[in-house]
């Protein structure tokens, strides 16, 4: 019989037999359902019975308790009784409460229990009399007493017969609740054993059905399941995936290595034309096109060749073809095969190219050889190699002529070199040996080694561990005569310490001239004085002419030299930098400058400034020099508006800082209405001497912005500069935070 027919028939049985199964199943799951509520019924009856017996003998034990403990109190007056009378009180009371809890839905033990309360109630206002009475006099002589205990005895007696009572009742309960139970837990097995038998009757016979039907179609997909195996691997191994396009419906189905040929996950899209179609490579796409169309003109597909472009980039070219199936029902079924064939289209060509290749490379080998040797002698290095298995060294030739031997002209070895290193350094080479055996790793090595000539040479080394293609571990060094750079830089030193010792000496010169200059001015100002006080009238036009430059180059001279003493303080002071609040010393800036900004009738507009780490009177200085500036270039019969402005701001954001990090800065606007000046001079303004107006257009000497670019550099920030003439100008200064 054909294994359609086959699962046909069995199909259409096991649909039975699962409905009659699934019918007798809810059946019993009925029956078994109702007796196991009627058997949980009859457990939480029994359990509850059991509970209410408990809570009255755990009723009576607390006021036993309590008897007891009272008694203990009486006898020996001790207050150390009455703790365990108050805590059997208490556990009485709550046990009537949780019996009032389970006795909730019996009216005849709820009587019960009020009853109980009542003569526990009472007896325990006997009690409290006795605490009382115990107190205050000897009850022992007490005939109220006397009476009164006699009659707190018949209350125990009343309780225990009451509690019987109550337990007698739950006894009756019990009894007939056992009872019940019982006949449910026997029921139970009689029924369990109906179900397990009639179950097992329908199981052996859907088990012998079921296994006629198995062994057929077992032996079926054993040999079905083979064939698929083998041709899933067969498509792994052989790179190659198939499809099937059923050309009725227009339908496409990939087998799961197809998709890994494209480079995509199986069945990680829907198998059609548009889809695939996106892998072809540009190029292809047309051809790929031609052969879709082929394959439904002529229901075949004959032996055709493309290129795809996986997901990963990769480029392979494939190979199809396809035949035409048609099953019984008449549908018409193109099965078609693709395989990846790029490794053997590339042995292929690699078998051309291989003898070129060997050849080619060879040459460059030689070529790489022999520049490797040029470069180390211009270069004067060499190398080395230490193979860490055989604790061999092989040096290059030029490592020899480092140490002033000829090339090969010895076997390499660790207490060879040490021959030539310079006796104070040979220990620096010993720790880098013992370093390299144990770590397979050495730090950069500086040291001296006396040539064969008896020329000391200056040697800089450094390796790093290598393991090559065979799996060899070695150890792979350069060794560079540094002797030159070694002297140059020792020469450099020596300059630079001369260098410093001339700016020394020059800022002294130059605070001692600026000083030494003085006492001559003050000499021609007061001559000067002395001429216009007494002579002047005396002088002839051309002499008083003469008198009034004098003046003048002697003011310009003093304006000068003061520049220069500050410019001189500015590098020369010793730099303590502290807390400065420049709030502070911008307002020392307005007061200094109060009578100027009070003549010019200068309006001042200024934000909150902050504190910095810095020098407090060079901060002054600098407010004092800008906003100088800004007064002395402001506009002919125009009041000056200085506004200074401050943010704070990171050093990504502003392009003139050159700074691509995340830096913050203070950021210090000083602007003003004045002449302004051309943007291209925006540099020169901050120069020592360097001045845009001629002397007898503004007053100054050039100075005043070089100090401001010296203080600001000091405290590690910047200051830029600009403006257009006639609109003002904007000094800009960053503080970092």
């Amino acid at each position: 019989m054909p294994l359609k027919d086959i699962k046909h028939k069995s199909s259409v049985f096991h649909k039975i037999i699962f409905t009659i199964s699934l019918f007798v199943i809810l059946f019993i799951g009925a029956i078994t359902f109702k007796h196991i509520n009627n058997i949980s019924d009859s457990s939480k009856l029994l359990m509850h019975t059991y509970e209410v017996n408990l809570e009255l003998e755990h009723l009576f034990s607390y006021i036993k308790d309590s008897e007891n403990s009272m008694r203990g109190y009486l006898i020996s007056k001790d207050t150390l009784y009455l703790e365990p009378y108050r805590t059997a009180t208490k556990n009485v009371n709550n046990t009537f409460l949780q019996l009032k809890k389970l006795t909730y839905d019996n009216p005849q033990q709820q009587q019960n229990l009020q009853d109980l309360f009542k003569i526990v109630n009472k007896r325990y206002e006997y009690m409290k009399t006795y605490s009382e009475q115990n107190r205050r006099v000897d009850i022992s002589r007490n005939i109220n007493f006397k009476k009164n205990f006699r009659e707190s005895s018949k209350l125990l007696v009343d309780i225990r017969d009451k509690l019987n009572e109550m337990v007698d009742l739950e006894e009756t309960y019990l009894k007939k609740r056992n009872s019940e139970y019982n006949d449910q837990i026997y029921l139970t097995p009689i029924l369990t054993l109906g179900i397990l038998f009639m179950t097992l009757m329908l199981l052996i016979f859907a088990y012998n059905q079921t296994t006629k039907d198995v062994d057929k179609l077992q032996a079926a997909n054993t040999k079905l399941n083979k064939s698929q195996f083998l041709s899933y691997q067969a498509e792994i191994l052989s790179h190659f995936g198939t499809w099937e396009w059923n050309l009725n419906n227009d339908k496409l189905i990939y087998s799961d290595n197809l998709y890994r040929i494209l480079g995509a996950e199986p069945q990680s899209f829907e198998a059609n034309n548009d889809n695939f179609l996106k892998y072809v490579h540009p190029d292809y796409i047309e051809s790929v096109n031609v052969i879709m169309q082929k394959i439904l003109d002529n229901e075949e597909l004959p032996y055709s060749y493309f290129k795809i472009q996986r997901a990963d980039g990769q480029t392979r070219l494939l190979r199809a073809t396809g035949k035409l199936f048609v099953d019984k029902l008449g549908n018409k079924t193109v099965l078609g095969v693709t395989e990846d064939i790029t490794e053997e289209h590339l042995k292929g060509e690699l078998l051309k190219s291989s003898n070129e290749d060997l050849i080619k490379v060879n040459n460059e080998l030689k070529i790489f050889d022999e520049s490797s040797r040029q470069a180390e002698i211009l270069g004067q290095y060499g190398s080395w190699v230490l193979n860490y298995d055989t604790l061999e060294f092989k040096y290059s030739d030029n490592k020899f002529r480092l140490l002033g031997c000829e090339p090969q002209s010895f076997n390499p070895s660790i207490d060879k070199l040490l021959e030539f290193v310079h006796p104070d350094d040979r220990q620096i080479v010993i720790d880098a040996n013992e370093s390299a055996m144990k770590t397979k790793q050495i730090p950069t090595m500086d040291y001296r080694i006396i040539r064969s000539d008896g020329e000391i040479r200056h040697f800089k080394t450094i390796a790093k561990s290598f393991k090559d293609l065979s799996g060899v571990a070695s150890m792979i060094g350069t060794t560079q005569d540094v002797t030159e750079d070694y002297i140059k830089s020792e020469q450099l030193k020596i300059r630079n310490k001369e260098l410093e010792q001339n700016i020394k000496e020059l800022s002294e010169f130059n605070h001692v001239a600026s000083h030494d200059l003085q006492e001559p001015l003050r000499k021609i100002q007061t001559f000067i004085s002395r001429i216009n006080d007494k002579e002047k009238e005396n002088l002839s036009d051309f002499g008083k002419e003469y008198l009034t430059r004098i003046e003048k180059a002697s003011n310009r001279m003093r304006v000068l030299i003061n520049d220069l003493l500050q410019y001189s303080r500015t590098n020369r002071t010793e730099k303590i930098f502290e807390k400065t609040d420049l709030n502070e010393q911008f307002n020392n800036s307005l007061l200094e400058l109060s009578q100027n900004i009070e003549d010019k009738r200068a309006i001042i507009n200024h934000n909150k400034l902050p504190e910095i780490t810095g020098i407090s009177f060079q901060m002054q200085q600098l407010f004092t020099n800008l906003l100088s500036n800004s007064l002395k270039y402001a506009k002919e019969n125009v009041a000056p508006i200085i506004n200074v402005e401050l943010s704070e701001t990171v050093a990504k954001n502003e392009s003139r800082l050159k700074d691509s990090t995340t830096k913050k800065y203070y950021k210090i606007e000083f602007s003003d209405n004045g002449i302004g000046f051309d943007q291209e001079n925006a540099e020169k303004i901050f120069l020592l001497f360097n001045r845009l107006h001629g002397k007898t257009e503004y007053q100054g000497t050039g100075v005043g912005l070089a100090i401001c670019k010296k203080i600001v550099e000091t405290h590690d920030g910047q200051i830029f500069a600009s403006s257009q003439l006639g609109q003002g100008a904007t000094f800009t200064i960053y503080f970092p935070v």
